[in-house]
């Protein structure tokens, strides 16, 4: 039964993406089957492009209209499920999917609306070790439906100020959907993206980051994920920077990450 991890910040920019990827393919290295869920309805489904899946002749939006409608979607998986050259599944998705959160928004049964992606979830749990929901930087039905499908959070945040606001949108969202449609959600840990170890505020903030969330209670990953400009890159091959970039400090730092999550997970 797969452990379902939602990748998020209600600010975007700060990694959220190449998280979701670069975790997915570690943990396929360590021979875990993975599937890859793009859930970003913001108009620019970038786990889709970063995988090769920019138009894709079945998507989520598919999955998801289905699923509204109270239809079997095991055939449909057949066609939505693709397979990266890396070894991991994904489900891609495409610009039509902000239609389906306005669909969401519109409806009129409110536990029913904030559960369609968890029934589509729930369809293929048994098949894979980890499922990981990509979600978009917003607050909506569709964020509640990602919540409601995950079994824990790990929240990516550049040491900014800027990023560092969605963190606390991002507990409060996380704290509603436990009273109303997933009392099993937890915030597994903040990790700490693209830091700059060249400047003295990147440094000092990720400590400032790290001391003020430990003293509160959230496990923040003792891992940093360095800025790299090959991390940019490797988005047009449509590779992981695992892939390549093997040797890089990146690649080591998301690895390392991995192994520190799995520990955690004993």
């Amino acid at each position: 039964m797969a452990k379902v991890i939602a990748v998020a910040n209600q600010k975007g920019g700060v990694g959220k993406t190449a998280t979701a990827i670069s975790m997915g393919a570690a943990l396929v290295e360590k021979g875990y089957k993975v599937l890859l869920v793009d859930v970003d309805d913001s108009g620019n489904p970038s786990l889709s492009k970063c995988l090769g899946a920019e138009a894709p002749e079945a998507s989520l939006v598919d999955l998801m209209l289905m699923a509204f409608l109270n239809r079997d979607i095991s055939k449909e998986l057949n066609h939505v499920i693709l397979t990266h050259e890396e070894g991991m599944d994904f489900i891609a998705a495409e610009n039509k999917l902000a239609g389906v959160t306005d669909m969401l928004s519109a409806g009129t049964d409110d536990y029913e609306k904030k559960t369609v992606l968890k029934r589509i979830i729930d369809e293929v749990r048994k098949q894979y070790d980890f499922i990981i929901l990509d979600a978009a930087p917003a607050l909506n039905i569709m964020s509640i439906n990602v919540l409601t499908a995950a079994d824990e959070v790990i929240i990516t945040t550049q040491p900014q100020g800027a990023a560092e606001e969605g963190i606390g949108e991002l507990i409060s969202s996380a704290g509603e959907v436990r009273k109303h449609s997933n009392p099993n959600l937890i915030v597994k840990g903040l990790l700490i993206t693209m830091l700059d170890a060249r400047t003295n505020y990147n440094k000092s903030k990720a400590t400032e980051m790290t001391d003020g969330y430990t003293e509160l209670g959230m496990k923040v990953f003792h891992t940093r994920i360095p800025r790299a400009v090959a991390a940019e890159e490797c988005v047009e091959k449509k590779i992981s920077i695992l892939k390549y970039d093997p040797k890089s400090k990146v690649t080591a730092a998301y690895r390392a990450f991995v192994d520190e999550y799995l520990r955690y997970n004993k």
